[in-house]
């Protein structure tokens, strides 16, 4: 039952942070582009959507941890985050490296444009987001070197990806490509959801034993 209990935790895991993410790609009505420009794109929306999907390998989702165990669950949430955290923060040179196969920009002049271009909120929200990651992610790595009790970093760490995914979906929905009705729906009610599960553990919890 157990073993039923995770292949079927998992499918819906998969079914909804892949296989959505790939059909709304799929069946959107977007300009394709080079191979390498368009498996640059692909790559990049799957890696953001199974980030989304840590809300729902966590601590936070109960009935998953009682279903599969806590260790299983903990042992899904480091594996998506240290890999896909690591295919976002290639993110800024996924936008670079097809510019050494057009005319248009240099590599050296798109990047100096990505990081000194303030123009628009999507942009600003990008850098605060990426900012965000590094953090979560040298503090997920260093954690047991910080000397914090393990509730206080549970709940830095619970603050700090509720920030991060905040302004990243807010960065995704302005600036991407990609970003049209159903892609917006599905990242405001993953987030709308993941943010309950959150309020949900810090919030309504404390506020009910008061």
């Amino acid at each position: 039952m157990k073993t039923k209990n995770y292949i079927i935790k998992f499918s819906a895991l998969i079914f909804t942070f892949i296989v959505v993410p790939l059909f709304l790609y799929f069946s959107g009505n977007f300009e394709r582009r080079n191979i390498l420009m368009e498996t640059l794109s692909i790559v990049t929306i799957l890696a953001f959507s199974l980030l989304l999907s840590q809300f729902f390998t966590s601590r936070l989702n109960y009935k998953l941890m009682k279903q599969i165990r806590m260790v299983n669950v903990v042992a899904i949430h480091r594996f998506i985050g240290y890999i896909f955290i690591s295919v976002i923060l290639l993110h800024p040179f996924f936008i670079i490296v097809p510019k050494f196969f057009d005319n248009t920009l240099t590599p050296t002049d798109a990047f100096v444009r990505l990081i000194t271009t303030y123009n628009t909120t999507g942009i600003i929200l990008g850098l605060i987001a990426y900012g965000i990651m590094i953090i979560l992610m040298v503090t997920a790595f260093f954690r047991f070197k910080m000397n914090l009790h393990y509730r206080t970093w549970r709940s830095l760490h619970g603050y700090l990806t509720l920030l991060f995914v905040i302004t990243a979906t807010w960065h995704v929905i302005d600036m991407g490509r990609h970003s049209n009705g159903s892609y917006t729906l599905f990242y405001l009610l993953v987030v709308a959801t993941g943010i309950y599960y959150v309020m949900r553990k810090y919030l309504f919890k404390k506020t009910a034993k008061k």
